[in-house]
């Protein structure tokens, strides 16, 4: 059996799985996703098996009907930011502009809209674009005026004049980075548990490593400028914290999108969850 994953970029564990060999002990096949509703269509079709994604969107895609279980924490964090172009120098000036979005209603669309209304903006027109890549597209393409981007995405926004706005890790201390969501399908098959295991590996390989040693492999795999923060906010381990959870639910109970019949911590996977 041959897992199918879905990504917006490689994570930081994949990377050093792939330069240290290990994925030669696992039947992996990834694709870039154009944002997390494809990544909802292709679970519920059967057509992948994993998706990296911000771990919120199991808010939505379950409600929806998506069978799937959070299985790791492959960040940190995501070091994602608001980034804007034209006059706009704060987070309060983006009053009726136009704000690039992968999904209005989840995912770290989210945690944007809660800076905005701690800024006290209440009136952004949301574009649904899609992924980082997409939303960058946008920005720079004068389809958007402010947007939430992160690496490599940060670095060539900046490149290209985008002024700094906000910081999620900043303003939501302890907002958690994306997980590895599975079909219920999966869990427990042989597959998948060499898979998390590779990751695991990985993951204390990258532990060891120098920091100068672990940007060069980001550099390599074209992360340029931003390689450092990506390096900086790689997992440590790849059990979710229920610290993280909690968060992401009280962003949703502040901007009230919280639906009542879902608790991330009845999602994760047995022996994934710390608490």
């Amino acid at each position: 059996m041959t897992l199918r994953q879905s990504q917006f970029v490689p994570p930081v564990p994949l990377i050093v799985a792939e330069a240290y060999g290990l994925l030669d002990h696992v039947a992996l096949s990834t694709r870039r996703t154009s944002g997390s509703p494809q990544q909802l269509a292709e679970l519920l079709a059967g057509e992948i098996d994993l998706a990296v994604t911000a771990i919120d969107n199991l808010f939505a895609w379950v409600p929806a009907g998506a069978d799937v279980q959070l299985v790791a924490q492959i960040e940190s964090t995501t070091p994602l930011s608001v980034f804007g172009i034209g006059d706009a120098t704060t987070l309060a000036e983006l009053t009726g502009r136009r704000f690039a979005v992968d999904a209005a209603a989840n995912g770290f669309a989210l945690a944007a809209r809660w800076l905005l209304e701690q800024a006290g903006v209440h009136d952004v027109r949301f574009l649904e674009v899609g992924g980082v890549k997409e939303r960058l597209e946008a920005l720079l393409e004068g389809r958007a005026d402010a947007t939430l981007l992160g690496p490599p995405f940060d670095a060539m926004a900046v490149d290209n004049e985008a002024m700094l706005l906000g910081s999620v890790p900043e303003m939501i201390p302890g907002y958690p980075g994306q997980g590895l969501v599975a079909r219920a399908d999966a869990i427990g098959s042989g597959e998948l548990a060499a898979y998390l295991e590779l990751l695991q590996v990985a993951t204390r390989i990258a532990n060891r490593l120098e920091v100068a040693e672990g940007i060069e492999l980001l550099v390599a795999a074209g992360f340029g400028k931003a390689a450092g923060s990506a390096w900086a906010t790689r997992p440590r381990s790849l059990r979710v914290p229920a610290s993280g959870l909690e968060v992401l639910t009280s962003v949703r109970s502040d901007l009230d999108l919280l639906p009542a019949a879902v608790d991330l911590a009845d999602l994760c996977a047995p022996d994934c969850l710390v608490r």
